[in-house]
């Protein structure tokens, strides 16, 4: 692939744990008003419950973003995968960002795609903590089977054999490995469709070999103009971010400005 394909297509913008920047992260507030900024994808993270439920959320534990210390203050560092869904959506998760979000409830993987669905917006969804949570892989993909119809879903994550056994299970869903820097040489993990390092590590020699080597590339999380300009310039296929109304003003601007030109 030449360098033009490569730089002067517009990157997607995805949104990181939802437009997070305007309303509780890994919420239904914040991937919808990532719909309404109009991104291309949103990004969200995926745990399970004891009881095998898939909810979206980040920390392996529910203090920072619920009112679990309220209710249950003797479990408030427990790992998520220890609680009920029934315990888990009992619990605040918006009130913590501000009062207008009081009653927002961690939402499960299945009511985050029926958010998506027909919008016209994917999903980006990373597996989170899957080596301390055996069954999650599994509840994941039964998900996936039953209602991601109509959404456009890559999963990602860190930890790869999660990523294989997903495979295994829905060959279908494109999968992205999550990396702290970009690899040296991208075709060795061309058993995924994208790699996706931290955005700092990646330039367009990069980007060229991963496409060479049938990969994407999806960089996190490029916050500042400066990082995401550089991205796009870098010619990623994606750039995840939180501040995803910016990224898409910006982006959109230097694409008039190259067409005007």
């Amino acid at each position: 692939m030449n360098e033009q394909i490569t730089t002067m297509r517009r990157p997607r913008v995805v949104a990181h744990r939802g437009a997070n920047d305007v309303a509780p992260e890994n919420t239904l507030a914040a991937v919808t008003a990532a719909v309404k900024i109009g991104v291309d994808a949103v990004e969200v993270d995926v745990q399970c419950t004891r009881d095998g439920v898939p909810v979206v959320i980040h920390d392996p534990t529910l203090a920072r973003t619920t009112d679990v210390a309220l209710h249950r203050p003797d479990r408030m560092h427990d790992p998520i995968s220890t609680f009920t869904y029934d315990e888990v959506r009992r619990l605040d998760a918006g009130s913590w960002r501000d009062a207008s979000f009081a009653g927002e409830p961690v939402p499960t993987l299945e009511q985050v795609l029926d958010a998506l669905r027909a919008t016209g917006v994917g999903l980006l969804l990373e597996i989170k903590h899957p080596e301390s949570q055996p069954a999650l892989v599994a509840a994941v993909a039964e998900v996936l089977r039953c209602f991601s119809p109509g959404v456009s879903v890559t999963a990602q994550s860190f930890h790869a054999p999660a990523l294989h056994e997903l495979g295994r299970l829905l060959p279908e869903v494109p999968r992205g490995l999550l990396v702290r820097s970009a690899p040296r040489h991208p075709a060795l993990e061309a058993w995924a469709s994208a790699v996706n390092p931290w955005h700092g590590t990646v330039t367009s020699a990069y980007v060229r070999r991963a496409q060479l080597a049938g990969l994407e590339t999806y960089v996190w999380t490029a916050n500042g103009r400066s990082a995401i300009l550089r991205a796009a310039d870098a010619g990623v296929e994606g750039i995840i971010t939180d501040r995803p109304r910016r990224a898409l003003d910006m982006l959109r601007n230097r694409a008039d400005v190259q067409v005007s030109s």
